[in-house]
């Protein structure tokens, strides 16, 4: 009952949003210069977390333009390694790679991941502006900038308890497994599956490293990974109007009913550990869009994901 609410909800919004159309007036913003401009107000505000919370209501509450990311656009992202503080139990090393500074017992509840440093209180992961929860501080710092139609950014993050987190315990009977070369979390042929972060509880040692490649081909967007740096090309122009917390999509400017059924999207996800103390993320997707064919790629995703 609970997916058949969710599903009729889905088809609801999808349905508003291949309604929602741009007036004349709508400002169109690069997505380039748009991201560029948000990772350097997010730098100036790192320090000061009320400001940052007003800034990311007002953008999720009242933001409206037509954001324009147009063909052979190349986005460019590479991590760097960050100082941690004493407080940190994760942060960022050069080449997109993370590393477990505190050890973290970690699994996933109804509510969505939760972690602890103690196996006594439980966070969850998640934040929300709006409801003023912040599961994980991020002490960040991006570096970007824009170059014709290309976008580079190295970013530099850490990782502590948030300032406002939400405390959910775990089920009862959750064993506790340590991270082993081998185990697997996620893969098509679930079958293959010998770790079940629902039903058990991961403990990461410090030392613990997290990478991952993502690969997505298509015939509207591709990315790759080289040497450990995420690019992302466009491979014709999208147009995302959004207001508020809708969106709608056109390809042209002048049609804004893009059917997101229209979208085939077909991932394959698969994390395992690789060492005892790594953990590796190899993400391959197939995304393409049929004007004339309907796809429920993305409901089953969305289904799957509960």
């Amino acid at each position: 009952m609970r997916k058949k609410i969710f599903l009729f909800l889905v088809f609801l919004i999808l349905i508003l949003s291949s309604c929602l159309k741009p007036s004349d007036e709508t400002k169109e913003i690069k997505l380039l210069n748009y991201v560029d401009e948000v990772l350097k107000k997010v730098n100036e505000l790192k320090d000061k977390p009320e400001e940052q919370l007003e800034y990311f209501k007002n953008m999720q509450n009242n933001f409206q333009a037509i954001l324009a990311f147009y063909k052979n656009t190349e986005i460019y992202i590479n991590s760097k390694e960050a100082n941690p503080s004493v407080n940190d139990f994760m942060y960022t090393l050069d080449n997109n790679k993370f590393v477990i500074k505190k050890p973290i017992y970690f699994t996933i509840e109804k509510g969505g991941s939760i972690y602890s440093l103690d196996n006594k209180t439980w966070y969850l992961s998640k934040s929300d502006p709006n409801l003023e929860i912040e599961g994980v501080q991020n002490d960040y710092y991006f570096d970007s900038k824009v170059i014709d139609n290309k976008f580079y950014v190295n970013y530099k993050m850490s990782f502590s308890i948030g300032r406002a987190p939400k405390i959910i315990k775990p089920r009862r009977g959750k064993k506790i497994v340590t991270l082993k070369k081998g185990m697997i979390f996620a893969t098509q042929e679930e079958e293959k599956i010998t770790s079940d972060v629902t039903k058990e509880i991961l403990y990461l040692p410090a030392g613990t490293i997290l990478s991952g490649k993502l690969n997505v081909d298509g015939n509207f967007i591709k990315s790759d990974s080289k040497d450990d740096v995420l690019c992302i090309k466009s491979l014709r122009d999208l147009f995302f109007y959004v207001k508020k917390k809708f969106f709608s999509m056109s390809f042209d400017k002048k049609n804004w009913n893009v059917n997101i059924l229209s979208f085939e999207v077909e991932p394959i996800f698969e994390v395992k550990a690789i060492e005892d103390d790594h953990i590796f993320f190899n993400i391959n997707v197939n995304a393409n869009y049929y004007k004339d064919k309907i796809s429920f790629s993305i409901i089953n995703l969305l289904l799957r994901s509960m």
